[in-house]
C-alpha cells in the first residue's frame, strides 16, 4: 500500500530471461518482451498499451539475463483494468507466424542499433563470450541474429508454455489501494489460470577462471575501448555489499579514483569507471576506459589495472568509505520514492536475490561494510587470473 498519490503500478515479473534460452533460439526471451503486446484472444494487437494510455496510464517492459518484467502504472481507479489485461496475456497470447516474423525483425534491428553499430555494444557482447565458457550468461538478452532468423512458431509456443505460467510469475502491486482489494482482484483475474509444469532451471555453472583472457578486437571504431570483467558471486552473496561500495569508490562521480586517475589528471581517457552487476547466478564486475583514437590503449589499460591493484594492496580511506556509503544510501532511498521504483526493488529482490524483502536489508548491509572488507573483496575477486579483457583500438579498421 502506498497512499501518497491516487495511482497504482501493476507489474508481472516472469522468471525467464536470456539465460533460459539455448543455442538455436537465443533472443526468444527478448522477442516475448515485444510479442506480449501483439494481441491475445480478447485484446487486439497494440491495444494493451493503447487502452492503458487512454485512461492516463503508461506501460513498459524489459528483459535481462534472469527475467522479463512488464509494468503498468495508471490511476488507482483503473487498477482492475490493468489486472485483467495482464491476466489475459499470461496464457492467451496469440502466437502467429506473421507476428513472429514482425517481432523477429524488430528485435534484430534493436540489436543492430544498440550493439552491432556501437563499438561499446560490440565490446560488451565480446566480453560476455570471453568471460563465460559454459554458462548461458555468455550471450546477452539482445540475442543472436542467425538464431533469431531460425526461430519458428513452435519454438515460441514452447517457451511461452514453459515460462509464461502463474507458478513462474510474480505479481507486484504498489499503490493507493488496500490489500483486501488487491487479493480480491488477484483471485478474480488470475485465480482460474491453471498452474503450469515446474519450469527447468539452468544448472550449468561456470568453472573458475584460472588465467587472464584477452581479445584484441578489430572492428571499425571511432573510440578506443578497454573493457574488463572479473567473476564475482551471485546477488545474494554476503560480499556483494562490499563490491558495491568498492565500485562506488572506484567509479562514482568525478571525484572517483578512476575518473581522477584516467580522465582528470592522467588525461588517458574520456571516461573511466566500473560496476558490479548483481545477477541470480555468479556475475561480473565490469571495468572500462573509453577514449579517442589518439588515446593510448596500453596506457589506459595499465592505469585501470594499477588502480585496482592499488585498492587490493593499500585499501581505501575512511573518508572514501563514508562518502561511498552516503552515495549508495541516497541512491537507494531515491529508488523507493516512486511506485515503479519500489515495485522494481521488490521484483529484483524476488527473482535475483530469491527474497522479496532483500532490498529492505540493503542499508544495513552497506553500513556494515568496513575498509578491511573492501580490501579483502578487491584482492579476492579483482585479481589478474580472474580477468578478461577486450581491447579495441580506435580507427577505421580497429587499429589494424
Amino acid at each position: 500500500p502506498h497512499h501518497r498519490v491516487p495511482a497504482v503500478t501493476v507489474q508481472v515479473w516472469y522468471h525467464a530471461g536470456s539465460k533460459d534460452e539455448r543455442p538455436g533460439i537465443r533472443g526468444v526471451a527478448h522477442m516475448f518482451e515485444h510479442m506480449m503486446f501483439k494481441g491475445s484472444k480478447r485484446v487486439k494487437p497494440e491495444k494493451h498499451a493503447q487502452l492503458l494510455s487512454a485512461v492516463g496510464g503508461r506501460i513498459n517492459a524489459f528483459t535481462t539475463a534472469d527475467l522479463t518484467a512488464y509494468h503498468n502504472t495508471l490511476p488507482a481507479a483503473y487498477f482492475e483494468f490493468a489486472m485483467d489485461l495482464e491476466a489475459e496475456r499470461m496464457r492467451s497470447l496469440l502466437i502467429t507466424p506473421k507476428m513472429i516474423q514482425s517481432e523477429r525483425e524488430v528485435v534484430k534491428e534493436e540489436k543492430r542499433l544498440r550493439l552491432e553499430n556501437s563499438p561499446i555494444g560490440r565490446s560488451l557482447e565480446a566480453i560476455h563470450a570471453l568471460a563465460f565458457n559454459k554458462h548461458p550468461y555468455s550471450w546477452t538478452p539482445a540475442g543472436d541474429i542467425p538464431d533469431l532468423n531460425r526461430v519458428e512458431p513452435k519454438d515460441c509456443q514452447a517457451f511461452y508454455d514453459t515460462y509464461y505460467v502463474p507458478n513462474n510469475a510474480t505479481l507486484i502491486v504498489v499503490g493507493d489501494l488496500t490489500e483486501a482489494r488487491m487479493r480480491q482482484a488477484t483471485d478474480k483475474f488470475f485465480g482460474s489460470i491453471a498452474k503450469g509444469k515446474t519450469p527447468p532451471r539452468v544448472t550449468l555453472r561456470e568453472p573458475p577462471q584460472t588465467s587472464q583472457r584477452i581479445k584484441n578486437a578489430d572492428w571499425p571504431s571511432q573510440l578506443t575501448v578497454v573493457l574488463g570483467t572479473y567473476h564475482i558471486p551471485p546477488a545474494r552473496h554476503k560480499d556483494m555489499a562490499a563490491l558495491r561500495v568498492l565500485s562506488t569508490i572506484l567509479s562514482a562521480g568525478r571525484s572517483s579514483r578512476l575518473h581522477q586517475a584516467l580522465v582528470r589528471k592522467g588525461k588517458l581517457a574520456l571516461a573511466a569507471g566500473g560496476f558490479a552487476r548483481a545477477q541470480e547466478h555468479p556475475g561480473l564486475y565490469f571495468l572500462y576506459g573509453i577514449g579517442l583514437p589518439t588515446h593510448k590503449i596500453e596506457a589506459m589499460k595499465d592505469e585501470l589495472l594499477a588502480q585496482v591493484k592499488k585498492v587490493s594492496l593499500g585499501g581505501v580511506t575512511a573518508d572514501e568509505l563514508k562518502k561511498a556509503k552516503n552515495q549508495l544510501a541516497t541512491s537507494h532511498l531515491a529508488s523507493l520514492k516512486t511506485l515503479s521504483g519500489l515495485a522494481n526493488q521488490i521484483g529484483s529482490s524476488t527473482i535475483v536475490n530469491g527474497d522479496p524483502l532483500a532490498f529492505l536489508q540493503n542499508a544495513d548491509k552497506l553500513d556494515r561494510v568496513s575498509a578491511a572488507d573492501i580490501k579483502r573483496v578487491a584482492s579476492t575477486y579483482l585479481k589478474p587470473d580472474n580477468l578478461s579483457l577486450v581491447l579495441l583500438r580506435g580507427g577505421p579498421k580497429g587499429g589494424k
